[in-house]
């Protein structure tokens, strides 16, 4: 995908710079465009004239000196042809915000957990810019088509990045600016799809991978493909499935499901005799409402369910989803639910053998201020069973470079305050690569905006997967290496331990995760003595068998949520780690394992969801995970 800019004729302009933008204060302000070469630009703006000619190229760029926060501005472009006015500019701070689908995750999605904040949604200093998915492996793009600046208004905040908007909003309470925030984030995007080709220069296999998507053929035909292999998909389940083939049909009232068997909802699909299975299950459950009850707004939640579903309510499809992540909650309308006897059935289609009504998830009917519980007894019966997998798509825009040349590269002109990254679960199971790639992206981005120490805030993984008894490690060791980024001046990273959910890949509370980085902010951008993170590792001596740490970020000291302080582990060379018996002295950890006498390797929270590491700050930020040598 290429935006060929048309740089013969009149005066153009990018669409970072238009109307209602925020510019960064105290810093010198870059405005560019294009026109036909030889022409002179002139630009006016509060008060002062800036001239400028259009190179050779139709190329022009006008430098303006530092800005104190202020506006709202207008400001006056023109060439010998053209005349743009710009209006509702204003200068405040300038955030960039980008990494995978926890950071591009809408408040739409958790419109419910924060129902207050939308209700009192709206401030015109608030500015977003939310670039659309885009890529190109060929070239940088020099423009960004579909995007604008948005005020937060409470009719359009469901559109904007949950953490984005708290992160503005923390920053504008503060410091009492206008803050602008550029989203440029693609859920499942690796880190090297945000990485130019020079960058990568030492990873082969991606430019290989860069260099096939650079040719357009492939392109369409990755596109052909994806779309043959969905509707094969499609059309084999759905003329498999019985429960569509019939008069009446599975999800009609009138369908007769006496010979169904029975389960509890939630459920595996391993416990109903679909284990490593593929293809439809439906489910039905029949509840009794008064006249009362059916008249009410009603919405129904169906927690999670792996792979997709479609929900039905007395014969009438009330929703569904196409993919395992979004939590399904459907609106019925009125007229749908109806005094009496009522059926919800639920048309699931397993993809990859794992399905499930994902456990510690809400399923009920929600009548006005009244919820039915729908967990418990349920009817099901298996409508297909697919032998094969469904073929796996191809991600056109995760593919090395394609994000960075499309979605960063027209921004570098741009002055900006700092970044906010939460980007690192599709680089799971990857940690050694992560470790250099991660830095490698910082130092680039940083020499691309022209800022050498541009401030770089990124979030640490937070818990995931069933608790720790599953010994799961693997985010646990992404976690770890994260940690190597710290190395880079100006670089801080958030701890959030404490704030996912074991079994959503997308827990719901992004205004904490927006206040870490809110506070990161105030420590590396803004130079106030701000603890923002959890007890951080700063060096550890051994003495005998015993090991003593001595950490950073202790703000007040170490606390311990519980009784005893758990989650470390110890080993000697050997690398068989122990868990360590561990408490807190002058702030200090000290670790001990009887069974070890030349301890040499400890580390904290290694398990992908260690619900029992409990070391904290007097603040209750969480220490994160970390692995050390003594």
């Amino acid at each position: 995908m290429s935006d060929k800019i048309d740089k013969k004729g009149s005066l153009k302009l990018p669409s970072l710079v238009s109307d209602g933008m925020v510019l960064q204060r105290d810093e010198e302000i870059k405005i560019w465009g294009w026109a036909e070469a030889g022409q002179e630009v002139e630009i006016y703006f509060k008060g002062q004239e800036y001239v400028t000619e259009v190179n050779s190229l139709g190329e022009w760029s006008l430098v303006l000196p530092p800005q104190k926060a202020g506006g709202p501005f207008e400001m006056k472009i023109s060439s010998s042809e053209k005349k743009i006015e710009l209006k509702d500019i204003l200068v405040g701070e300038v955030w960039l915000c980008s990494g995978q689908s926890n950071m591009e995750l809408p408040m739409q999605r958790v419109k419910d957990r924060y129902a207050e904040e939308i209700k009192k949604a709206g401030n015109d200093q608030l500015r977003i810019f939310k670039l659309p998915i885009l890529y190109n492996f060929k070239e940088e793009n020099q423009d960004i088509f579909g995007a604008n600046w948005k005020k937060v208004k409470r009719d359009n905040i469901l559109d904007f990045s949950a953490v984005s908007y708290f992160f503005a909003k923390k920053l504008n309470e503060k410091y009492k600016v206008p803050v602008g925030v550029i989203n440029a984030s693609v859920g499942g995007s690796p880190v090297e799809a945000w990485m130019s080709r020079k960058a990568l220069n030492d990873y082969p296999e991606y430019l290989k991978k860069a260099d096939e998507f650079a040719e357009p053929q492939n392109i369409n035909q990755a596109k052909k493909y994806n779309l043959k292999v969905n509707k094969e998909w499609a059309d084999k389940i759905y003329n498999s499935d019985q429960g569509l083939q019939q008069d009446p049909d599975y999800y009609k009232p009138s369908y007769n499901d006496l010979d169904w068997s029975k389960v509890e909802i939630p459920v595996k699909f391993d416990q109903i005799n679909f284990k490593h299975k593929n293809g439809v299950v439906w489910f039905r459950k029949e509840i009794k409402l008064t006249k009362e009850q059916s008249e009410k707004k009603a919405r129904l939640w169906l927690g999670r369910i792996v792979d997709a579903d479609t929900a039905y309510v007395n014969g009438k499809r009330v929703g569904g989803v196409t993919y395992k992540y979004p939590p399904r909650k459907y609106e019925l309308k009125k007229g749908i639910l109806k005094e009496g006897k009522n059926l919800i059935a639920i048309r699931i289609v397993v993809n990859d053998g794992q399905g499930e009504f994902v456990e510690d998830k809400p399923y009920k009917l929600i009548l006005g201020d009244e919820e039915i519980d729908l967990r418990g007894e349920w009817k099901y019966k298996v409508g297909a069973v697919i032998k094969e997998d469904k073929k796996n798509e191809i991600f056109i825009q995760w593919q090395p470079t394609g994000l960075f040349n499309a979605m960063l590269a027209p921004l570098f002109n741009y002055k900006l305050k700092g970044v906010c990254w939460y980007q690192g679960e599709s680089n799971t199971g990857r940690e050694e690569e992560y470790k250099e790639l991660f830095i490698k992206m910082i130092k680039l981005w940083r020499h691309r905006f022209e800022q050498k120490e541009l401030p770089f805030i990124y979030a640490q993984l937070p818990n995931f997967e069933p608790p720790e008894e599953n010994n799961r490690e693997i985010w646990a060791a992404f976690r770890n290496a994260q940690r190597e980024a710290l190395k880079l001046n100006n670089s801080a990273m958030t701890v959030n331990l404490d704030l996912g959910e074991w079994n959503d890949l997308h827990p719901l509370n992004k205004k904490d995760v927006a206040h870490r980085f809110y506070l990161a902010a105030r420590n590396i951008a803004y130079g106030e003595d701000v603890v923002y993170s959890g007890p951080q590792f700063d060096k550890a001596e051994a003495i005998e068998d015993r090991i003593i740490i001595s950490f950073k970020m202790v703000d007040g000291g170490l606390k311990i949520k519980g009784d005893k302080l758990t989650g470390f582990e110890i080993a000697a060379a050997d690398k068989i780690f122990k868990k360590a018996e561990a408490k807190i002295e002058n702030d200090k950890v000290i670790l001990y394992q009887k069974e070890i006498q030349n301890p040499e390797y400890f580390r904290y929270a290694w398990r992908d969801n260690p619900e029992k590491a409990n070391l904290f700050n007097k603040i209750n930020l969480p220490a994160g995970t970390f692995l050390e040598k003594i």
